[in-house]
């Protein structure tokens, strides 16, 4: 069984790398489940409200 936090930095991976969705590392988990976590959360902004909160959140303690 893997864990949230496997699939979680196999999303960061992959953005950070740019690499094809298939090309994640099996420490992070089935490609298909990191994928199928990304997926839905980036079609509902998910992601992208968490970049706008962490860079507000960076800028205020700056």
């Amino acid at each position: 069984m893997w864990r949230w936090r496997q699939l979680i930095d196999g999303i960061r991976w992959r953005t950070r790398t740019g690499a094809p969705r298939r090309d994640v590392p099996e420490r992070y988990g089935p490609w298909d489940r990191v994928y199928d976590l990304f997926r839905p959360r980036q079609w509902d902004g998910t992601w992208a409200r968490i970049l706008t909160r962490l860079q507000a959140e960076a800028d205020a303690k700056a």
